[in-house]
């Protein structure tokens, strides 16, 4: 009934195949999140259309009581659908500790400042100094990209691929740039 896609830790997909008594699927999802490797982590639960609101909530609950965060609602059934959105818009910019996530594109019309994160499944676009940590394609979706206007990051994720740099090796040339895979490492190029 359950199918779990542990990808790119911290972030695991936990897929919903079909419907069914609730009790019983969140026993099914304890029981293969159970492993100390998954505390801590962050889950998107994809409901496909089988759950209503309520249920995942009650998913939610009982995940964040195993030190488990749920990152996204993906999809409900019943009246009052919420579609997923492929964009999401940061219309600010993010300080030392903040942290945003996403199940799609992130877009951050700001800076992404030191120890600040963003975390998407999708790309992450920066329209402005990327000084923090960026985890593009983070269920493994090494065809993701990170693009900064000022590219000063300390880490790239993308998918499974990791670039950290230190504060002396990365200085931004002054033009825009993208982080992608090749040849399975990150490289940057001028966009």
């Amino acid at each position: 009934m359950v199918e779990i896609k542990g990808v790119t830790l911290p972030v695991v997909l936990v897929e919903i195949k079909e419907g069914g008594n609730i009790s019983s699927l969140i026993e099914e999802i304890e029981q293969k999140l159970s492993s100390k490797l998954f505390e801590g982590s962050y889950v998107l639960i994809d409901g496909k259309g089988l759950l209503k609101k309520g249920e995942i909530e009650k998913i939610e609950k009982a995940l964040t009581e195993r030190n488990i965060k749920s990152v996204k609602k993906l999809s409900f059934s019943g009246l009052g659908d919420t579609k997923r959105e492929r964009l999401m818009v940061v219309q600010r910019h993010l300080r030392s500790g903040q942290r945003v996530e996403h199940n799609g594109d992130i877009l951050v019309l700001g800076d992404v400042n030191k120890d600040a994160q963003v975390v998407a499944t999708g790309n992450i676009i920066v329209m402005g100094k990327l000084r923090g940590i960026a985890v593009a394609g983070a269920l493994g979706d090494e065809s993701a990209v990170v693009v900064a206007l000022e590219m000063e990051p300390q880490q790239i994720r993308i998918g499974k691929r990791v670039a950290i740099l230190n504060e002396e090796e990365r200085k931004s040339p002054g033009y825009p740039e993208i982080a992608k895979v090749e040849d399975g490492n990150i490289i940057l190029e001028r966009v």
